[in-house]
């Protein structure tokens, strides 16, 4: 429940925030309503923990281009055209600027082609192996629910695979495109030639999604609903996540390890958070870049349905992205190993949830992320009519949840 007796600053900055809500909302097509039904904790299926395991659909994956960018989409896919197929691999040297990649190369006696060698010639430790099959038919039961996803600061369009692929698994296309602007790229001191706003850039893929979609004879022709999108950021992706609620055609978000900052309460900088759309914060409690009390005021001045998750042994980036995965020890400790010209801040950020045992391993709370998330935006796009495994009683399931707060 709310807290009642909030200093009256605060309660005139929520007015104030409201109150921009409503003008916004006048001049704007009315929103879609958020699924709705029974609260969560009255659901016959309230215990549920069905999401933490894959779904019922394989999954496709497919890189394609618009404007000056790239986007990753995974998609339910068509079971018959994944008999045999190997899975599908990124390499994270494939995100990172050429120069980069030439220090790597100087570096690392294990590569044994020093010019001109192929993806396949990269050592395994630079490769995450995806639940996923590239370029493959898609399912024809679609139309299906669109997920954008964003990733954070220094991060990459496919740092997620174990989070996108999943909710592909249970009936989504999730997008996933490059914010050069904030990606490892630019981090590296590779600037993007055409800078745009995150926002531009997310409208552009959904648009593009929403296109390919529409169009007879490619891969993705019929998957996707165009009714509404729901969008899911981590880090710097969360804040983005937060500014798409202003979208008539987003009914809900997921920000993970992004918060929000009680200083833009009183600056009046906040995004809205209207009484229409549904949030659900899930953030690590040991995250240093993130803090979890600002994911805490975050939920606060959310007006409308808002879940708060506070994940036992989590940091920045171990429930949220591949990145501790990548190198058996996350990106940040490769750099490190090789005596790679990285600036401490960018070590810092990559090593945040990474270290163990001062951090649970990625695997071990991914179930976590998989199942809230998935149970979340299943609701809230209608997929499934009442909740599944969102009430509290599902906790026994889990481990690493910490809290657990959530309205209804």
């Amino acid at each position: 429940m709310r807290t009642t007796n909030r200093r009256s600053v605060r309660v005139a900055v929520a007015a104030a925030v409201a109150g921009a809500a409503l003008v916004a909302a006048a001049c704007t097509p009315a929103p879609p309503e958020p699924a709705t039904g029974i609260s969560a904790n009255e659901s016959p299926n309230a215990a549920d923990a069905a999401y933490q395991a894959d779904g019922p659909f394989k999954v496709g994956v497919t890189t394609l281009s618009f404007a000056d960018r790239q986007v990753e989409v995974w998609y339910p896919a068509d079971e018959t055209g994944t008999a045999g197929a190997p899975r599908d691999v990124y390499n994270f040297l494939d995100f990172v600027p050429q120069s980069f990649t030439d220090f790597v190369i100087a570096a690392d006696p294990t590569i044994p082609a020093k010019v001109n060698f192929p993806d396949l010639a990269y050592p395994d430790v630079y490769a995450a192996v995806t639940p996923s099959y590239r370029d493959v038919p898609a399912a024809t039961a679609g139309p299906f629910p669109l997920v954008l996803f964003s990733h954070g600061a220094a991060g990459y369009r496919s740092q997620s695979s174990f989070l996108t692929a999943h909710l592909a698994s249970w009936g989504f296309v999730v997008a996933s495109p490059d914010y050069f602007e904030r990606g490892i790229t630019n981090a590296l001191g590779q600037a993007p030639a055409n800078p745009r706003p995150d926002t531009q850039v997310a409208d552009e893929a959904i648009q593009f999604l929403r296109s390919r979609s529409a169009t007879a004879g490619n891969l993705l022709s019929g998957t996707v609903d165009p009714a509404s999108v729901f969008p899911i950021g981590h880090s710097a992706g969360g804040f983005q996540s937060q500014r798409m609620l202003t979208r008539p055609d987003v009914p809900a978000i997921v920000s993970l390890a992004g918060g929000l900052n009680p200083v833009s309460l009183l600056n009046m900088t906040a995004p809205a958070l209207p009484a229409d759309k549904s949030v659900l914060w899930f953030g690590g409690r040991n995250d240093g870049i993130a803090r979890i009390d600002t994911l805490r005021t975050g939920f606060e001045y959310t007006a409308g349905p808002r879940k708060l998750i506070e994940l036992n042994g989590g940091g920045h980036n171990n429930g949220f992205t591949d990145i501790c995965a990548v190198g058996g020890g996350g990106v940040a400790g490769l750099a490190r190993a090789l005596n790679l010209p990285i600036p401490d801040s960018l070590l810092s950020l990559g090593d945040d949830g990474c270290v163990v045992p001062a951090f649970r391993p990625s695997v071990d709370v991914w179930p976590e992320v998989k199942h809230f998330v998935t149970a979340e935006l299943r609701f809230r796009s209608g997929l499934d009519i009442q909740p599944v495994g969102l009430g509290d009683q599902v906790l026994p399931s889990f481990d690493d949840i910490l809290v657990y707060r959530h309205n209804p």
